[in-house]
């Protein structure tokens, strides 16, 4: 709450602010009643953070209701504050605005005045102001309550370490994993299975022998699969990736069903460990059917690990079931874990007094390894004796005897900056089982909230990435996955961290799961819930309370895991009309055409997420009324037909995400003001059947310099100012874009020669690291001048260019990791041009290279190309480091380049369906098998064969 109050100050400063710039005036004497209410909240502030320390550490009912009626106050006065800083807000978008859709007629708004019904929006809020005055009034009368005052602690970032005290557990796990399989036909997985509470270290644990060296050289394929829900659901849903080598990802994501039919190919031969994670429940029939008959094709000796708290999984799975039950660790190693953290193995030099709290601090950890490093990050700047004696005497240890972990939470939590505790309360809105989340989803939901504020040096996506890193640090999040510039960019919440939130926010936060029989989870009091998610989990199930008691959501995340949950348009008017405090709102897989035009009275929106709406068309002009919004989100909604043309008053709007929207065939007019644009996932140049006047051009990329990360740029090529347009768009300016895509129109009658320089005319950024180009319109492609400048592109894919009858000299680009060539229909030979080797390079005494740092290279879909001339000098180094080879449906191919086959150090070989290269019935023999036996892996249709002998004979070479 104390975030909160601090939150309402800045608002009442702002209105203050916004009545001096733009010369308009509260209703008289409402100036006094700000003026009032400003005075009140700065008053309590200390009370407000002492009445939650009491709720939180005594369980005070008192000081409960106290902060109830508090918090009832604090929002709706938040809500009107905000209501009056959108009209302000409306009155400087609207001056001047043009709908390009309707007449030529301006709404001419002057800052100086109002119109009639703005007169009358403010005459409502200045009455609404004088209410709220008058209920604090009522509020504060009683005095101030008389609440212990809480002392503050400060804290610095703690790094991850090793646990102390799990040598022996380790050594036992290893010794299981080591052993030989029990099976006396050799053929099935042993499963070993760590059971344990919440907090003491299961998947740490399976972690340590999963990296450890001996368990890597023992099996040569391992898979991490995070379960953290039910057997059943995960096959219907999806797993997540942590390590599975050469075909997948550690961010790929199937179902567990295609994991397992995968993996049935990759295990074939092979000696395989397979790590489940953190699972709920199974029965017999779901191990049997989904697991057991899968991992018969393993070696014997390969083996199954499992973490759960529950001793009823391994029971259920498997009859050479080893069960590893898992206890906490002993004071002595909490003790050691301590002071490993504290002072990075160092010794104290804090006397005995200070070790004694310490001691008995850390006793009451209960020997859950998670909770002394959370403690560690409580404890860690020197502060005095007094306060952390005065940590050790808090009523939270004896409060919460039979919460196990709590207590320390608490104290950490407590330890937290105000609005750093929002942004971690925030993730009880969602169910653990959905808890490994994006970075950027979760920063946009807290600035939907308004938990962020941008400093004069960080806008507010830093400061939220700083809160990131901070709860990390403290424990409260964990598992972070990092991206290529080493910030994270995804992060997991401990199961017992959960709960805790959970019980922090109690109705404030609520997640649920509807079905046809009615809602699994509890909620006491519905008109109390603030943020709610809703998954449904079937077709047939309905909403599970009138939204009429939900008029205080300000989140509402809706989600149907199945298939189109169909809310209709009156079921869409109903909520929209009576959830109007809403500042986030997800409507994902509804089965509807249109959005209701009743979402313009969301005038609170910050968050609106339509995505995977597989049958959306259109949506409302009311969504430019939407003046607060900060995300649109659109991605997937692939019959989508045209974005609104009221986008353009959305200038705070921050990412326009309109991803595999692939029949938007123009950008609204207006687009070059959205100058807070950070992402725009695609750009679509007007096509000439629309209106100029109803569209932007490309020239109106100018000035959204902020553009980053992905962009890609549709209806190249379809106008005869294209290259003065993409002169004018200056991508170069785009300074944090990694990913671009070109995409030139499809069908156009004649073969245009300007291409070419309308590809060197979009000249991106120094940090572009991947490139796409398609339907590229030319005969011959050229390596554009700036291409070879690009020091991080690493990759490049190029495709449906079907007039193009050359590759460019791309093996001279200096570092270029991958190339992918696909579907050029006139192409029919690639010879020494396109490793950019000259016909004169023997005059040249250095040994020159071609494609010096290609991991990757893929040709799919070249029906024409008969003919891959490689015809280069043994001398030369042509992709010293390639390690994958791909070649697909490629049918007039009738040979590999032999001497790329020698000189390379390939791993992977795949080609699939290439006539050519093959017989009628089996692959040639005269395929230069001597050359490719060599390869670890090969693949041959789908096929992957583990013995490198010519497959002209099928005993003597085997496939899966």
């Amino acid at each position: 709450m104390a975030h909160l109050v601090s939150e309402l100050l800045e608002l009442l400063s702002s209105i203050r602010f916004y009545e001096v710039k733009q010369e308009v005036r509260l209703v008289v004497g409402v100036k006094e009643e700000v003026k009032n209410l400003t005075r009140k909240l700065q008053s309590v502030k200390l009370e407000v953070a002492d009445a939650e320390r009491r709720w939180r550490h005594a369980q005070d009912k008192s000081a409960k209701e106290w902060l109830d009626e508090f918090e009832e106050i604090c929002y709706g006065l938040d809500d009107v504050l905000d209501e009056w800083v959108t009209a302000i807000l409306k009155s400087e978008t609207e001056s001047g605005y043009e709908n390009p859709s309707k007449s030529k007629r301006k709404l001419k708004i002057h800052s100086s005045r109002f119109t009639c019904g703005q007169v009358s929006l403010r005459d409502g809020i200045a009455s609404k102001i004088k209410k709220l005055n008058e209920k604090a009034n009522g509020f504060f009368g009683g005095g101030k309550p008389d609440f212990e005052k809480s002392i503050q602690y400060s804290a610095t970032a703690v790094d991850e370490t090793s646990v102390c005290g799990r040598e022996k557990e380790k050594d036992r796990i290893m010794k299981l994993l080591l052993g030989e399989s029990t099976d006396q036909g050799g053929r099935s997985s042993d499963v070993i299975s760590i059971v344990g509470i919440a907090g003491v270290g299961k998947t740490y644990l399976a972690e340590l022998v999963y990296e450890e060296k001996s368990i890597k050289e023992e099996f040569n394929f391992k898979i991490w699969v995070s379960v953290s829900q039910s057997f059943a659901k995960i096959i219907a849903e999806k797993s997540d990736f942590q390590s599975v080598p050469n075909r997948f990802s550690s961010s790929y994501r199937v179902g567990l069903n295609d994991l397992l039919e995968e993996t049935a190919l990759a295990v074939f031969g092979k000696k395989f460990l397979l790590v489940l994670d953190d699972v709920q429940e199974i029965d017999s029939f779901m191990w049997d059917k989904y697991l057991k008959c899968y991992f018969e094709f393993g070696l014997p000796g390969s083996k199954v690990l499992i973490t759960t708290r529950s001793d009823m999984v391994p029971v259920s799975m498997s009859n050479h079931t080893s069960l590893f039950p898992l206890h906490g660790i002993t004071e002595d190693d909490c003790r050691s874990l301590f002071s490993h953290c504290a002072w990075f193995g160092n010794s104290s030099t804090e006397s005995e007094g200070m070790v004694s709290i310490h001691n008995k601090i850390i006793s009451g950890c209960k020997g859950l390894p998670f909770l002394v490093k959370a403690l560690v990050s409580l404890l860690q700047v020197k502060i005095s004796t007094e306060e952390r004696q005065h940590v050790l005497d808090s009523k939270a240890w004896d409060q919460y005897k039979d919460k196990p972990g709590y207590p320390p939470l608490l104290l950490c939590y407590d330890d937290l900056p105000s609005k750093m505790k929002r942004c971690f309360t925030y993730c009880a809105v969602f169910s653990k089982d959905c808890m490994k989340l994006e970075q950027e989803y979760w920063i946009n939901l807290w600035m939907a909230q308004g938990y962020l504020r941008a400093t004069q040096i960080k806008e507010e996506e830093l400061v939220g990435k700083d809160y990131f890193e901070n709860l990390i640090a403290r424990s409260f999040f964990q598992n972070a996955i990092k991206d290529g510039n080493s910030s994270t960019a995804a992060f997991k919440v401990h199961d017992l961290v959960h709960e805790f939130a959970q019980f922090l926010t109690e109705n404030d936060c609520v997640n649920v799961e509807v079905s046809s029989h009615g809602v699994i989870g509890m909620v006491s009091s519905w008109d109390k819930v603030r943020h709610l998610k809703i998954e449904f989990s079937e077709r047939n199930a309905s909403f599970p309370v009138s939204f009429a008691s939900l008029k205080n959501l300000r989140s509402l995340l809706v989600d149907y895991c199945k298939s189109d949950y169909p809310i209709v348009t009156g079921n869409q008017d109903d909520l929209l009309s009576r959830l109007t405090c809403l500042r986030a709102l997800k409507l994902s897989h509804i089965s509807s055409e249109e959005i209701s035009d009743k979402i313009g009275k969301l005038i609170h929106l910050r968050y609106l997420d339509l995505s995977d709406n597989q049958h959306l068309k259109y949506l409302p002009e009311e969504i430019g009324e939407l003046y607060n919004l900060q995300t649109l989100n659109l991605s997937g909604c692939c019959e989508l037909r045209r974005l609104p043309y009221g986008l353009c008053r959305l200038i705070n709007l921050r990412h326009l995400n309109n991803y595999h929207t692939d029949k938007l065939t123009f950008m609204p007019r207006g687009i070059e003001r959205l100058t807070s644009l950070k992402s725009l996932y695609k750009f679509v140049v007007n096509c000439s059947y629309h209106s100029r006047e109803l569209s932007s051009t490309l020239g109106d990329l100018q000035n959204l310099n902020y553009l980053r990360k992905y962009l890609e740029i549709c209806g190249l090529g379809n106008s005869t100012d294209m290259i003065s347009e993409a002169r004018k768009a200056q991508l170069k300016k785009k300074k944090q874009l990694v990913t671009l895509k070109l995409s030139f129109v499809e069908c156009r009658a004649l073969i245009h020669d300007q291409d070419e320089e309308i590809i060197q005319a979009l000249e991106p950024p120094p940090s572009l690291e991947h490139l796409e180009i398609e339907h590229y319109g030319g005969i011959k492609m050229k390596i554009p001048n700036w291409m070879m400048q690009l020091a991080k592109l690493s990759k490049i894919c190029i495709s449906k260019c079907r007039n193009c009858n050359n590759l460019p000299p791309l093996g001279k680009l200096p570092f270029l990791e991958y190339l992918e060539i696909s579907d050029m229909r006139s192409l029919h030979k690639v010879g020494d041009e396109f490793l950019g080797i000259e016909t004169n390079h023997k005059e040249s005494e250095d040994k020159k290279k071609a494609f010096p740092k290609l991991k990757e290279l893929r040709f799919s879909h070249m029906y024409a190309w008969d003919e891959w001339d490689a015809g280069i000098a043994l001398e030369e180094e042509v992709m010293p480091c390639l390690l994958r080879l791909y070649i697909g449906f490629c049918n007039k191919l009738e040979a590999l380049p032999t001497q790329l086959l020698q000189m390379t150090p390939l791993e992977e070989l795949a080609v699939d369906d290439c006539r050519s290269l093959r017989g009628q019935n089996h692959w040639k023999v005269g395929v230069d098998w001597h050359y490719i036996s060599r390869i670890p892996i090969i693949y041959f249709d789908g096929k992957r064969y583990v013995n490198y002998k010519c497959p002209a004979c099928d005993l003597a070479f085997n496939f899966l």
